[in-house]
């Protein structure tokens, strides 16, 4: 991993994949960037197309909490800051799921001319949290036996297709994500959630994509609905039977998703 730190003293450890247009991907909360990367690696890296930043967020992953940063606006600046560094004024397309989404929202507001793409997969929007009831639509007895059983109810608790693929997925890509966070300043952070300009009153017309989970029990999906006539270029779909573990759950379906966002670019 790789080191940016801002004139303040906040770092962030980050990825730099490839090479090609910059594509920032930001992950949810209490979560690292190696959950977003374990989604999006098999559906970018095999164009060779695109340059793939990964950050993990402060005091999540390997990036620690930091004084300067108290707000989520802090935390917009400090990922702009990264921007400034490690792509410079280039067309940037951003991925940000859940957190990660109100995260990316605020930049392309912040940045309407470089950034050439927005895509928002169970994206949080704070002002508009619906969740859905946790119900688990598939339980595969075979499922939660490939789990470790210390990791067992995070499973549950985020899943709503319970089989062996899923599982495996959240082994590969949940799984080395889970406690890495500083719980009272990632709590701290994740309270102050305003963002300066407010995404819902900033047009954004470049291409966009927002992807939900019918079942989503923690972001919902009724909230997002409404993005779909704030971005004029947006592209909105609802999966049936699948939750906030979208990108884990419906791999192919994002990929083919993901890949048609980056066609319309």
């Amino acid at each position: 991993m790789r080191t940016f730190t801002n004139p303040a003293g906040a770092t962030l450890r980050y990825t730099d994949n490839g090479d090609g247009v910059a594509l920032l991907a930001l992950h949810g909360a209490y979560s690292t960037h190696g959950e977003i990367a374990g989604a999006l690696e098999p559906i970018l890296a095999p164009s060779e197309a695109y340059r793939r930043i990964y950050p993990d967020l402060t005091g999540m992953g390997d990036s620690p909490a930091h004084e300067s940063i108290q707000t989520t606006n802090d935390m917009v600046s400090l990922v702009e800051d990264l921007v400034d560094e490690v792509v410079g004024a280039a067309p940037l397309l951003v991925v940000g799921h859940s957190y990660g989404g109100h995260i990316a929202r605020a930049l392309a507001a912040h940045r309407p001319q470089q950034v050439a793409g927005l895509a928002l997969i169970c994206p949080m929007l704070p002002n508009a949290m619906h969740p859905e009831p946790h119900v688990v639509v598939t339980a595969e007895s075979a499922a939660i036996d490939l789990v470790d059983s210390t990791l067992r109810d995070d499973y549950a608790s985020y899943f709503v297709v319970h089989t062996p693929a899923t599982a495996r997925r959240f082994n590969e890509a949940v799984a080395p994500s889970i406690g890495w966070f500083e719980a009272d300043p990632v709590a701290r952070i994740m309270e102050a959630w305003a963002v300066d300009p407010d995404p819902d009153s900033t047009l954004f017309d470049k291409p966009t994509l927002i992807v939900t989970g019918r079942r989503d029990s923690i972001t919902g999906y009724r909230g997002p609905m409404a993005l779909a006539d704030e971005y004029p270029r947006a592209t909105f779909v609802v999966l049936a039977d699948t939750g906030h573990a979208l990108p884990h759950e419906r791999p192919d379906v994002l990929g083919a998703l993901i890949n048609d966002w980056l066609a319309t670019i």
